[in-house]
């Protein structure tokens, strides 16, 4: 196993394109680590650079505590996943597998046992004398998989590569690659920017975006506790509503308030973000869609009209119009509700996020 750490990571590429800027992050032995976040937020130059396939500007590289930011890539002890699986074509499986360990001389009888080994592991070993172009696209991903796996590398990176499999294998490649990875105790770092994948894989995720690392941490502890705007944007599936509030302070009794919303506030947290805020009158009020619950008008601190029913069989998303926001709640069962129906919803304090639109960072 090895552990992998980037101290302050910088790289720009010529003229002045800064692909990830100030990088620190710490990958722990064994772990399943992801790098989350959007199309050309720094993800796969991160990993790059971990391989050794890019030069950082500034700052250094660590593999199991030793400096390898001027080692080439073969000397990091690393094996790589690409998106695109990279198999030779003119080889059968069996030597794309085993081309890794020809190139450092391994004795043949080792190369025929550990070849052997990992394609029973992935369940390839009637496929070894087959060529690239006679497999299913799953196929040629675990003969990928299996000629990074068999050096026993200390590090496993891997760029996206479920991305190009349809989406029924792409989930039962997800429930391989992590039965895999902790049947094996490597440690692995894992680029993706679907937000699924890194909260149903990971140890931890890093979510990043602009080349910036803007939060590490359980994938359950990003999703709950996000620390910025575009985090608790970016993680969740639909996404996280919405909504511009002001915070009101009656006599001590506090509110957030706009438009068809009023929620009360604990005191405790009211002064919280009456302490914290840029403005208590323009705050951003985040509530994820399954934490919103029809109610009574009577019982409701959300109060709108459906906009639009989505059935989707197990659940129904409702979009529902409240004041200028449209915004979305998660039902796991059938409505009755109409297009024009008046809705009232309420959800609990402890579910809502509030963040400062000044600094798109989180109050609480």
């Amino acid at each position: 196993m090895g552990s992998v750490e980037l101290k302050n990571v910088t790289k720009i590429f010529p003229p002045k394109t800064v692909a990830i800027n100030n990088v620190n992050l710490k990958v722990h032995d064994g772990e399943f680590f992801i790098l989350l976040g959007p199309s050309g937020c720094g993800k796969t130059t991160t990993l790059r650079i971990i391989a050794g396939l890019e030069k950082p500007t500034k700052g250094r590289v660590y593999i199991d505590n030793e400096d390898v930011t001027d080692l080439p890539p073969r000397k990091r002890d690393i094996a790589m996943v690409f998106q695109t699986w990279a198999l030779y074509p003119h080889m059968k499986v069996y030597d794309n597998i085993a081309f890794p360990l020809k190139l450092r001389k391994v004795a043949k009888d080792e190369i025929d046992r550990r070849v052997k080994e990992v394609a029973k592991m992935l369940q390839i070993e009637t496929l070894l004398d087959r060529y690239p172009r006679q497999l299913s696209g799953g196929q040629q991903q675990r003969v990928a998989l299996a000629r990074a796996l068999v050096r026993k590398p200390k590090v496993w990176l891997l760029d996206e590569p479920l991305s190009n499999l349809d989406a029924i294998l792409r989930v039962q490649m997800r429930a391989e690659l992590k039965r895999l990875q902790k049947e094996l105790k490597i440690t692995a770092i894992y680029v993706t920017h679907d937000q699924v994948e890194a909260m149903s894989m990971g140890d931890r995720v890093a979510v990043l975006n602009a080349g910036r690392v803007l939060q590490v941490g359980a994938p359950n502890e990003v999703y709950n506790k996000p620390n910025t705007l575009f985090v608790a944007s970016f993680i969740g599936s639909p996404p996280m509503n919405f909504m511009r509030v002001a915070l009101k302070n009656e006599g001590g009794n506090y509110a957030l308030v706009a438009e068809g919303v009023s929620i009360p506030l604990p005191t405790e947290l009211g002064k919280i973000i009456e302490e914290k805020a840029s403005d208590v009158n323009d705050l951003i009020l985040g509530v994820r869609p399954e934490h919103l619950e029809l109610s009574t008008a009577e019982d409701s601190n959300i109060r709108g009209e459906v906009y639009v029913i989505e059935p989707l069989g197990s659940e129904t998303i409702l979009n529902i119009k409240v004041g200028d926001n449209i915004i979305k709640a998660r039902l796991l069962k059938e409505t009755t509700l109409s297009i024009g129906s008046k809705v009232f919803l309420k959800v609990s304090t402890n579910s809502i996020h509030v963040f400062d639109p000044s600094t798109e960072r989180a109050l609480f």
